[in-house]
């Protein structure tokens, strides 16, 4: 492990992610940072990205030369021999395979330890190449085939390979599965393997064209990399969908700080209801509407008729309730960023603005399809949110941001509140139905424009001079005219408050004092707006410098150092990652409509 734990301070991001709609993998260079099994919310496996001492990795010797995803979510690494490495997370199961064509022997090692870091595995010879690393603290295991005509063991965690071959790693809970000993069936590693990619090749190909992206002219990028970076997106985001349930994690990560050494560190592999109902809006609009569908479909059968039909922010990919946020003394963190922390506690905060970004998404989904019946299907849900939200839209909340301690009467939430009877009213006429909530509708708007305007611009929350990045979004979901005055007003404070090098911090401080790196999801915001007002150049300069980031991974994260050009938080995040398809497809449009004019 010596020769992991001085290369560890080499790392750089971003790193690829892999993910099979059960879980996901971070990956530095050639080595798996991290992985949960069997679900995304599941105790990690490996996670020396929070500690490289007692986190447990699967390493593979060789220096990078070169790494692209072959299709989303298969990963091809090739070194600087020649030799190539392909990283998949298997369709179907709880199994990584990991495809090595080796120039020169490859060394491998593996670590595995369960219980976020805390237990390291024992380790059992099945066969000559054939390995069972068990949680001593439990009846769990992982097995381990190597693969390969010829295969040295130099200790009990590390082989020398040669040639091609496969590494298989499963995940089984007990002794009733697994696969040595078990002939019943034919295991074909390589059968999986190539099913695999060609599941996620098909799956891409079911997209709406994307002719028009490879269209747009940003400086430093082609066409098509412009359409690698929206593909990517689009793979990312739904490999982070839980197949079994619909359900979306905000991230597949836990504790990557959002400020190195700093305390602001969550866990995010949670369905948000927000941030899932912004990744639906994106995946219609890229044409996987079916999928966007079981998004809506999820958090549809989680509205409460008792009380607010989110009673929850945030969900378990299950759909069972949030657990308890904790933290996990024994990992360091990420860069000695304490503490490392499981669960979280914003699950138990009051937010309004929920119901309306999932009633746009249904709305969303229906321009789409036209599908009416789907909208029959849901009319009890609709009508209860309209009707709560009609009710109950004087209370206070903790707003988009989920500052702890801290409540109010925010602007974003009381627009997003009336965007719910906005979208519940259009939902109703859409199939013949009363609209009964216009009265309400038209009292929220006139409450805001009277509470929530100072001095001749939108402030964060009534009472405040401040404003936040969540104002951008009155024009994006319809609430106001993107040239009206007031918003332009807004949007100039806005611009000299909170850019910072040509990208969008959120706010300027919060709970946990001043806040350091734009926020992704809010430069998007603001790209999205210049889309809106012709600034098509400004709103490119934000789309590079987020892309220039990604550093030809295309993958997006939480926050940007515009310094450094990496990210920071949690990796890679959903709503980001959604936005900049969103931001795309309407740079797209808004460059046709040039063109013909």
């Amino acid at each position: 492990m010596l020769y992991y734990l001085l290369n560890f301070s080499n790392f750089v991001k971003p790193l690829p992610c892999i993910n099979n709609e059960f879980t996901g993998a971070l990956i530095k260079g050639t080595d798996i940072v991290w992985l949960a099994f069997p679900r995304y919310d599941s105790p990690s496996v490996f996670s020396s990205i929070l500690d490289p001492q007692r986190g447990g990795h699967f390493f593979i010797s060789g220096e990078v030369a070169n790494q692209e995803y072959l299709v989303p979510n298969v990963l091809l690494t090739t070194l600087k021999d020649g030799s190539e490495i392909t990283d998949l997370l298997l369709h179907g199961e709880h199994g990584l395979v990991r495809k090595i064509a080796a120039k020169n022997p490859l060394k491998i090692s593996i670590f595995p330890v369960f219980n976020y870091g805390k237990s390291p595995a024992t380790i059992e010879r099945l066969s000559d190449n054939v390995f069972k690393f068990s949680n001593p603290e439990s009846s769990e295991f992982l097995e381990v085939h190597l693969l390969f005509d010829k295969l040295d063991q130099i200790s009990e965690n590390s082989w020398t390979v040669y040639g091609e071959g496969y590494i298989y790693m499963g995940y089984f809970k007990d002794d009733r599965f697994g696969i040595y000993g078990k002939r019943q069936l034919k295991f074909d590693v390589a059968r999986g393997f190539e099913r695999t990619i060609a599941y996620w090749r098909n799956t891409m190909k079911r997209g709406r064209s994307k002719g028009k992206i490879a269209e747009i002219e940003i400086e430093g990028y082609t066409g098509d990399q412009l359409l690698d970076a929206y593909q990517t997106s689009v793979g990312i985001l739904l490999g982070l969908l839980y197949n079994p349930t619909g359900a979306i994690v905000a991230a597949p990560t836990t504790s990557l700080p959002e400020v190195e050494g700093g305390s602001r560190n969550w866990d995010y592999r949670f369905a948000w209801v927000r941030d899932s109902s912004i990744v639906a809006e994106a995946l219609i609009s890229a044409g996987f509407s079916a999928e966007a569908r079981r998004i809506i479909e999820f958090f549809s059968r989680m509205v409460s008729f008792t009380s607010k039909p989110f009673i929850y922010p945030l969900y378990s990919i299950d759909g069972s309730v949030p657990p308890k946020e904790e933290e996990i003394p024994w990992l360091s963190g990420y860069e000695n960023s304490k503490p490392v922390r499981i669960g979280n506690a914003a699950a138990g905060q009051l937010q309004l603005d929920l119901e309306g970004f999932f009633l746009d998404a249904f709305y969303k989904y229906y321009e789409a399809t036209g599908d009416e019946n789907y909208i029959r299907s849901h009319v009890d849900v609709i009508e209860y949110i309209a009707d709560w939200v009609s009710e109950n839209w004087k209370l206070e909340d903790v707003g988009i941001w989920e500052e702890r301690g801290v409540q109010g009467h925010y602007i974003h939430s009381k627009v997003m509140m009336w965007v719910a009877l906005d979208r519940a009213g259009k939902l109703m006429n859409a199939i013949g139905k009363e609209n009964p909530w216009k009265e309400t509708r038209h009292e929220i708007k006139e409450w805001i424009l009277q509470n929530g305007v100072n001095n001749g611009i939108f402030v964060k929350k009534v009472g405040s001079n401040e404003v936040d990045a969540a104002l951008l979004t009155l024009p994006i979901y319809g609430f106001i005219d993107v040239q009206d005055k007031t918003f332009l007003n807004t949007l100039r404070e806005i611009e000299n408050q909170l850019l910072y090098k040509g990208q969008l911090k959120r706010y300027k401080r919060d709970f946990l004092g001043e806040t350091k790196y734009p926020f992704v999801l809010a430069s998007l915001w603001l790209a999205r707006v210049y889309i809106r007002l012709g600034r098509i150049q400004e709103a490119k300069n934000i789309i590079k410098g987020i892309l220039d980031a990604t550093q030809g991974i295309y993958l997006v994260g939480e926050h940007i150092d515009p310094d450094r050009k990496e990210f920071t938080g949690n990796y890679p995040q959903a709503f980001a990652q959604a936005n900049l398809i969103l931001a795309l497809d309407e740079l797209a449009e808004a460059e046709k409509k040039e063109d013909k004019s």
